[in-house]
């Protein structure tokens, strides 16, 4: 009698296999990858065809205790594709995804060894290789059709060169897609997921925004010029699918904008989704904000936002279906921080990857571009030339200060004609709303710049200063204690629940029927995309792009018909030797400063003047240098030449399969330097979440109620939270609670001096 095979419980492991073959088949499609995808989908389990994994899943099922993994049984299908494709780039790639898609992808070389060789090269006795191959040649056929194969890759690769692009780094991301394909395919088929395909009802959201957007008045003068701005992307919205930009001054309306070309673009495309990519926590709740106004709540899965700082374990498999959401990122509308998106694209691991391939058909909308790190340039410019190309998405890039992304050494393939909205010069001067006046002269102490504050509130304007620093922020406010008005502190250091509350009270003081005077101390968080409106700005001296963004705070709406000030400052003993970028751009601006006398300093000739400075001098910097400076990320995910001198030294040959080095890479990738965590903080309802997650043992509601405690963490660097463990307690372990000593909730949030005086740190 035949044995029967099983994958897992109730589950036949050839039904598995055909099934998770079709699904990794139907998510590869659009990247034109159906048959790698198909063998890669068929082969993964293939040594569960084994006694010994057959028996180990007994025993598991019996409720005997088992280690997970005693039994290999993804080694076997990666052999088995090694032994059949000659192709050594192919055999690669689907070796790599077919052994890893438990874990996290790895290096194709390794210490001068190919990899693939080395982990496949283990004894009948460990892999039990040779009665897998026979129980799976019973079931499915042996013959793999290689030139099905290059037929795919060659077809990439002319592509690349078409393109212009680099084959090795868009093969390096071919190999992720590939593996987020067949993760998702394997775990949503072990999960039993009936999947649907359905391209969400763009015309109905289109109905809604319409809708909201009739209800504003028609408005005369900058209301005006907004609306002319939104029909020019509703318009846009027709375009062919390609890498365009959204180019508008601050105050210029560009979210539902955006959202207008974005509905538009997609219902006429037939894609399957929006991602909003946004740097700044407090933009996203601003956005999510504006969108839960715009549509109806009927659909309560319409809009995901994912921007977690405190996460759920990811090992425990019975929160597998709650985490579907945020894994695979399947609903319509998606709000997320470029942390998020290139931590995702740039990492190696299963729970991360799974949601890249779901990145296709879609429209990615970056707001405020302009933010991204210059360490991540080159890595971000090839990962939407990627989505575009290959995965048939449209990406949109946002801001009032358009980076020079195209005329960098690795470009992002901008359209002809790339940006959707023209605003005539006659129009442009109704966004003239302030003058820039340079007092960097002489550097000005935090005394010295209140005071400057102290002056602008006499005269009965409502102040923002905006600082590099969280200590300088603190130190100014405190010299702005004795100023008589309404105040407010605002860093990082505070909860986005309690920012969010202090934003609130902002935009209600600022409120033109209230004016209630008010003076505003914070860092950098406040000055791109939070809608508020102050009469005067006091900007440290940083990037000119920055200024900018900190301009369009002030006289937003244009309230004052008079030019309103925005003074740039030069602070004394400014400390930026962890904030280098910063220095960087001060130090550019600078010279335009001197260089561009008398002229508008929010003239686009100006902008493109710092850009062109800046990019010059940063361009060692945007392929992403490793910590010890011997190669950078591009170069791991391309050449690898580190990975192919060793090989090469070792076998006295060159590597002739893809090398590049995905998992060092991934080790090596953070947007924000230094690992943080988020520690929750006694604020608000924060402690009643606490106290409901301990007494709460369902892993749906565990999960709903670390959701509503992102809204009560703070971030800490990792290095710190060993330092302040003595503050806090761990709860349940998953995650930390700040003692109440160690939190002002009323202004300045985390108590840093407080905490590390306390350690002595």
């Amino acid at each position: 009698m035949k044995m029967k095979y099983y994958a897992r419980k109730n589950q036949e492991l050839h039904d598995h296999l055909t099934e998770t073959a079709d699904f990794t088949k139907s998510f590869a499609r659009v990247f034109c990858c159906e048959n790698i995808a198909y063998w890669a989908g068929l082969l993964h389990d293939f040594g569960k065809y084994t006694h010994a994994f057959q028996n180990y899943l007994e025993r598991s099922l019996a409720g005997e205790a088992v280690i997970r993994g005693e039994v290999i049984h993804a080694l076997q299908g990666a052999k088995f594709a090694d032994e059949k494709i000659n192709d050594q780039i192919i055999s690669d790639i689907i070796g790599n995804v077919i052994a890893t898609h438990h874990g996290g992808l790895f290096n194709n070389i390794t210490d001068g060894e190919r990899t693939l060789s080395a982990r496949t090269n283990k004894s009948e006795n460990r892999l039990q290789y040779a009665e897998a191959k026979e129980a799976f040649a019973e079931e499915f056929s042996l013959n793999i059709n290689e030139n099905k194969l290059k037929t795919e890759i060659l077809g990439f690769c002319r592509t690349c060169q078409t393109k212009r692009l680099s084959p090795y780094f868009m093969l390096h991301f071919l190999t992720k897609v590939l593996f987020s394909c067949l993760v998702d395919a394997d775990r949503c088929n072990s999960a039993g997921l009936e999947l649907d395909d359905t391209i969400p009802d763009w015309t109905a959201l289109i109905n809604q925004l319409e809708s909201f957007l009739g209800s504003f008045p028609d408005g005369h003068g900058i209301d005006k010029v907004r609306k002319n701005i939104s029909e020019q992307c509703k318009q846009g919205g027709k375009r062919q699918q390609k890498i365009y930009t959204l180019s508008v001054p601050t105050g210029g309306g560009k979210t539902l904008s955006s959202l207008r070309f974005a509905l538009e673009h997609a219902k006429v495309h037939k894609l399957k989704r929006i991602i909003y990519v946004i740097p700044y926590l407090s933009i996203i709740d601003q956005t999510a904000a504006t969108m839960h106004k715009v549509f109806s709540d009927d659909n309560v899965d319409l809009i995901l936002e994912h921007h977690s700082n405190i996460e759920p374990p990811h090992e425990d498999d019975a929160e597998e279906q709650y985490r579907l959401l945020t894994s695979r990122w399947d609903s319509p509308i998606i709000l997320t921080t470029m942390v998020q998106f290139l931590e995702t694209i740039y990492s190696n691991k299963a729970s991360r990857l799974r949601k890249f391939h779901n990145m296709s058909e879609s429209v990615l909308i970056f707001d405020e571009i302009q933010a991204l790190p210059i360490k991540c340039v080159h890595l971000f410019n090839e990962a939407v030339n990627f989505l575009q190309v290959f995965g048939k998405s449209t990406v949109l890039l946002c801001t009032a200060t358009q980076p020079r992304l195209h005329k960098t050494e690795h470009p992002v393939l901008l359209s002809g004609k790339a940006d959707i909205v023209k605003i005539p010069s006659d129009k442009l001067r109704f966004f003239e709303r302030v003058r820039i006046v340079d007092k960097t002269q002489s550097a000005m102490n935090h005394g010295q710049i209140a005071a400057l504050a102290k002056e602008q509130i006499e005269q009965r304007k409502s102040t923002l200063v905006i600082l590099n620093t969280k200590g300088d922020a603190r130190k100014v406010y405190e010299e702005c204690r004795s100023i008589t008005c309404e105040k407010a502190f605002l860093t990082t250091d505070l909860c986005p629940a309690h920012r969010m509350n202090v934003l609130d009270r902002l935009r209600n003081n600022l409120d033109p029927k209230i004016k209630r005077l008010t003076l505003c101390v914070s860092t950098q968080l406040i000055e791109a995309g939070v809608d508020v409106s102050f009469d005067c700005v006091i900007r440290a001296q940083a990037g000119l792009d920055s200024i900018i963004q900190a301009a369009g705070r002030c006289n937003r709406n244009k309230e004052n018909q008079t030019l309103q000030s925005v003074f740039v400052v030069d602070v004394q003993d400014e400390n930026l030797s962890w904030l280098p970028e910063i220095k960087d751009g001060k130090d550019v601006s600078a010279r335009v400063f001197r260089e561009e006398e008398g002229v508008s300093l929010l003239d686009d000739k100006v902008i493109a003047r710092f850009y062109e400075y800046y990019f010059y001098a940063q361009k060692n910097k945007m392929d992403f240098s490793v910590k010890d400076g011997v190669t950078t990320i591009y170069n791991l995910l391309e050449k690898n030449s580190l990975g192919a001198v060793a090989y090469r030294n070792r076998n006295n040959k060159d590597y002739t399969g893809l090398p590049c080095a995905i998992q060092t890479a991934a080790n090596e990738f953070s947007v924000i330097d230094g690992a943080q965590t988020g520690v929750v903080v006694p604020y608000g309802d924060a402690l009643k979440f606490v106290d409901e997650f301990q007494r709460n043992y369902v892993p749906k509601e565990k999960i709903r109620i670390l959701k509503q405690l992102q809204r009560y963490s703070v971030s800490v660097y990792s290095n710190s939270l060993d330092n302040i463990k003595q503050a806090a307690s761990l709860i349940d372990d998953t995650f930390y609670l700040l003692s109440p000593d160690y939190y002002d909730a009323n202004e300045l949030g985390l108590r840093r001096e407080a905490m590390f005086s306390l350690l002595n740190v």
